[in-house]
Formats: C-alpha cells, sequence, structure tokens
C-alpha cells in the first residue's frame, strides 16, 4: 500500500490579487504585483478586462520582458488565459501598460499566482 496524501485542492496552495485601473488617475505601466523579497511570481491565470474601444493593453513581466496577456481593444474587451504558467525573475514584478485607449477607461485585472 502507498501511503502519501495529494493535494487536490490546488487553487488552496495558490494566491490571487486583483484590482481596477482607471486611466483618467493612472499613468501607464501600473505595477500590480510584486513578490516577497528574494521571491519570484510563478503565475497560473491572468484575466484582463476593459470597457475601452480602443487601443491595446498589456500585462508582462517588464524586466524578462515576458508576456502574460494582451487586448487588441477595437476587437476584444476582454481575455482569459488559463491555464499558463510563466515564471519571472527574482524580485520581478507584473505590470500593466497601455496605449491608445477610449477616454477615461477602466482596466479590470485578475492573476493567479504562486511565490516561489
Amino acid at each position: 500500500m502507498v501511503d502519501y496524501v495529494r493535494d487536490v485542492d490546488v487553487l488552496a496552495t495558490e494566491s490571487s490579487a486583483s484590482g481596477e485601473i482607471d486611466t483618467s488617475t493612472a499613468s501607464s505601466p501600473v505595477t500590480i504585483l510584486t513578490p516577497s523579497s528574494g521571491k519570484k511570481l510563478d503565475t497560473r491565470s491572468v484575466y484582463i478586462s476593459t470597457d475601452s474601444t480602443s487601443g491595446e493593453i498589456e500585462v508582462r513581466f517588464p524586466t524578462s520582458g515576458t508576456l502574460l496577456g494582451k487586448i487588441y481593444c477595437s476587437v476584444h474587451t476582454m481575455v482569459t488565459l488559463s491555464p499558463i504558467r510563466f515564471q519571472g525573475a527574482t524580485d520581478e514584478g507584473i505590470q500593466i501598460s497601455w496605449s491608445g485607449l477610449s477616454t477615461g477607461a477602466r482596466i479590470f485585472w485578475c492573476v493567479r499566482y504562486k511565490e516561489v
């Protein structure tokens, strides 16, 4: 008989963060997540939505340049990327940047991740 226990509740071992950016008061880019000192963010899913009908929105690890998600707002107003797994560098946060959005646009984001 095998004597071990498997963690079947994967979400219990992961963290989530979400927020909304009002582009009429915020300037691009905005850092949305920063790992604890000496740690890395290991993403599991990314969700981005907006009320803009023009422009582009990107979510990325800025130091390594890894693109986690992008919306071309004239075509789509939301994107869900799940399951995905990208790992940033040590102490590297996640940023959202945008350009050409409709005046006063809002961006909602949600990221599921682990710190490693």
